[in-house]
Parts: C-alpha cells; sequence; structure tokens
C-alpha cells in the first residue's frame, strides 16, 4: 500500500498543504502530524485578539470535521522523532512508524530565547502561551517587551491597551529594523509613544533576574528596569534538528530548490523552515502567512507534477492598534538607501519604494486597497511616470493602468 504524503509540522504550512493536496485531486493517503493536542490554527490573532480576551476562540485553519471529511488523518500531540530517508519512514514519540512516499517538512520556527534563567519571562507562539501570558497580564500593572520587531510591537499595542504599563527595549538604532523602511517605523514609533509605551532603541538587556516585586533588568546603558513581567519578542529559530538528523543539507533553515524540493527528491520543505533560493543565488527563509501559503502550494504542484506557480511578490501585515501596515517587496534595509515617496491614500499613508522610476516595495498604513495596486505594479515591475509620484496623493485608477492583464501571481488571494 503506498504511504502517500506525511507532512511534519500541523502549522499553517502543513495544514496548508494537506489541504491542497486534496483540493488539487491527490487521491494517495495524507497524514499531518502536529507536537500540540489541537488542530492546526493561524498564529496572527495570538499577539491581538486573543491575548487581548483570552476567550476569544482560535481561528481554525478550517472547522471541526473538516480534517476528516477531506480524508486527512491528523495526529496531534504527537512528534515526530527520526525520519529513515532510505527506508522512507518517519519515527513518531510513541514508537508508532509512518511509510512515506513523499515528505514534507513544515516544522516552522521557535522563540530565539535570551541567556537568562527567570521564571517571569515570557514568550508568544502556542496557545498555551497566549494562555499563560494573558493570566500574568490579568494580575499585572506593567511590563517589559524585549525586542522592538513586529511581535514585540503587537504585544506593546495589545498590553498598554489593556491597561499595563509598558516599556520596549531594541538592541538597534531604531524599530522594525529588519523588514520596515525607516519611515514607516518611525510613524508606529511616534504612535506607540502617544498611546504612552516608552521606547528605548540603541541598548541591550545586560541581564535579567527574578525580583521580589516581579522583574529586574539591567541594560547596556547602566539603566535598570523593574516590571511584573517580562515577554521577549527577539525573532525566531527555524526547526531543523530533524531534518539534519535525517542528513539533509541545512543553512539556517532547510536547503530547497524552487519547487521546495531538497537534496532528496522524495522529501520537501515549506513555510518558516524552508531555505529557499534568493534573488541573489543565496537561500533565505521568510516568516509570513503569505509565504507558508505560497510554499505549500508550490510542493503540492511539484508532488503532482503540474505547473508551478510564478513567483509572487513577498507580502505581509501587522496590526497595532487601529493602523494596519502592509508591506509588500524591498522594505528592509535595502529600502534605506532607495528613493521613498510618501503620499496619502485615502484616509491612510501609502511609502513607495523606489529604484528610479521602478517600483520595487511598498508600505501602508490603512491603505489596504491602494497596497493590492502596488502589490501587482511590483509584481509587473512597473516604471511610475513621474506625475505620479510627484503628486501627494496615490492615484489608485492611473496606477492600475499601468497594468497589463493580471497574471495569476499577482491574483490578489491574499489581500
Amino acid at each position: 500500500m503506498s504511504g502517500g504524503v506525511v507532512i511534519i509540522g500541523a502549522g499553517q504550512a502543513g495544514g496548508r498543504a494537506a489541504l491542497t493536496l486534496r483540493e488539487k485531486g491527490y487521491a494517495g493517503p495524507v497524514t499531518l502530524i502536529g507536537d500540540e493536542p489541537v488542530a492546526p490554527y493561524e498564529r496572527p490573532p495570538l499577539s491581538k485578539e486573543m491575548l487581548i480576551d483570552p476567550a476569544t476562540s482560535p481561528t481554525w485553519l478550517v472547522p471541526d470535521g473538516a480534517w476528516a471529511a477531506q480524508d486527512i488523518r491528523l495526529i496531534t500531540g504527537h512528534a515526530a522523532l527520526a525520519v529513515d530517508r532510505a527506508a522512507r519512514r518517519v519515527r513518531l514519540d510513541d514508537g508508532s512508524l509512518l511509510d512515506y512516499d513523499h515528505l514534507i517538512f513544515a516544522t516552522g520556527s521557535r522563540p530565539r530565547r535570551l541567556p537568562f534563567r527567570v521564571s517571569r519571562l515570557a514568550e508568544l507562539r502556542t496557545l498555551d502561551d497566549v494562555t499563560a501570558l494573558s493570566a500574568r497580564a490579568v494580575e499585572a500593572r506593567s511590563v517589559l517587551v524585549i525586542g522592538g520587531g513586529v511581535i514585540g510591537l503587537e504585544v506593546a499595542a495589545t498590553l498598554v491597551q489593556k491597561g499595563l504599563a509598558v516599556t520596549v527595549v531594541e538592541i538597534g538604532s531604531r524599530l522594525l529594523g529588519r523588514n520596515f523602511p525607516a519611515p514607516v517605523a518611525a510613524a508606529l514609533a511616534e504612535r506607540h509613544a502617544a498611546e504612552g509605551v516608552t521606547l528605548l532603541t540603541g541598548r541591550r538587556i545586560r541581564d535579567l533576574a527574578d525580583a521580589a516585586a516581579g522583574i529586574r533588568s539591567e541594560l547596556s546603558d547602566g539603566q535598570v528596569i523593574t516590571a511584573d513581567f517580562a515577554v521577549a519578542g527577539i525573532g525566531v529559530v527555524p526547526e531543523t534538528g530533524l531534518a539534519q538528523a535525517a542528513g539533509l543539507v541545512v543553512d539556517d533553515g532547510i536547503v530547497v530548490d524552487h519547487d521546495m524540493r531538497t537534496a532528496d527528491p522524495a522529501v520537501f520543505a515549506i513555510g518558516d523552515v524552508a531555505a529557499q533560493p534568493g534573488p541573489d543565488g543565496r537561500s533565505l527563509r521568510c516568516e509570513t502567512w503569505q509565504n507558508a501559503n505560497i510554499t505549500a502550494e508550490r510542493a503540492v504542484a511539484a508532488i503532482l507534477g503540474s505547473p508551478l506557480l510564478a513567483p509572487e511578490t513577498p507580502w505581509f501585515w501587522t496590526d497595532q492598534y487601529d493602523l494596519n501596515v502592509q508591506l509588500a517587496g524591498v522594505t528592509g534595509p535595502e529600502a534605506d538607501t532607495a528613493r521613498i515617496v510618501e503620499q496619502r491614500a485615502g484616509a491612510g499613508r501609502l511609502f513607495l519604494v523606489l529604484d528610479g522610476d521602478r517600483l520595487i516595495g511598498a508600505a501602508g498604513i490603512n491603505a489596504g486597497r491602494d497596497m493590492a495596486a502596488c502589490r501587482r505594479l511590483i509584481t509587473a515591475g512597473a516604471h511610475l511616470p513621474p506625475g505620479m509620484t510627484a503628486s501627494d496623493s496615490f492615484d489608485a485608477k492611473a496606477a492600475r493602468g499601468l497594468l497589463r492583464p493580471a497574471a495569476a501571481s499577482a491574483r490578489p488571494a491574499y489581500a
């Protein structure tokens, strides 16, 4: 009997791969393995809706019963311990063995941890984490958030709205230095400060310890901060241990080609853990909801022998307070050396990242509809006429007029 497709990791990427196999007509066995004791759920609400109100139900990937209805074997609460690639077999922590024809690693990532042993230091990655963090917040009046990236700032925004005094410490010279253009980061910093969040940049945590009154932190400039508890949001580390033990190539992620296949033609990697070929030939990872879905689709296409999807412009979003911030294309440190044009977009703001007159990136604050147009322009490699960038308002109608009929890769499926 065929072993079918076994997927290790029941997060967004793994769950989407299982569902896509069925949607595309795959008739063989599909097994989805997750070490959490619950069905696959979406993680973005953890730092927002579920943290603001612990009674909020998880956003399940599909309704209860849909896995069985799709004839997908969902194994929860069990971890994969070993992969025997020669035998094409996976061993689980209960001793059971699963044969496979194709194997997909969707093992995701885990929070990067600080080198301090303290009891009042929380993290946010799972349903258990948000439950524990919410319980701490109920009894607290103050919190130290370590890390001024997306997760740290989402947590800061949520907790300050719950009435806590929030201090954010970021080692970089500014917030969101990894993937936000400077003016967009500055706009978010201004909003956080207006909401009462204390922002400390260019400082690292020298020491962190439990104290009678909560937690005590000493910064690199000698400043001491006390709070009832702390939350670390300093990035993630890909879960590559199982793949490395199986002899696959690992380089800050499981190294794959454009169709998400590893050096073993029967084994794929998708989502956060996949190190994909970048524009300059070097492998890179992408930790976004969109990437989880797209890489799942690409792996399924390769397994089924279907045409591969054309690349899509990288895109992600964050919600903080009443601000929806979307970014597409080149928006990281490279954007700081490009020309950035700020424009009004309805009641929101739009930041266009330009290489000459070619749009290579964009960021929008409460400008979702205009960002959908920008994503298509970036995918098309569009050159913007001088009049469009000289205006103080983004002309979405004129922008759409620059586009040829939208290619499948530019479809607004994730808007």
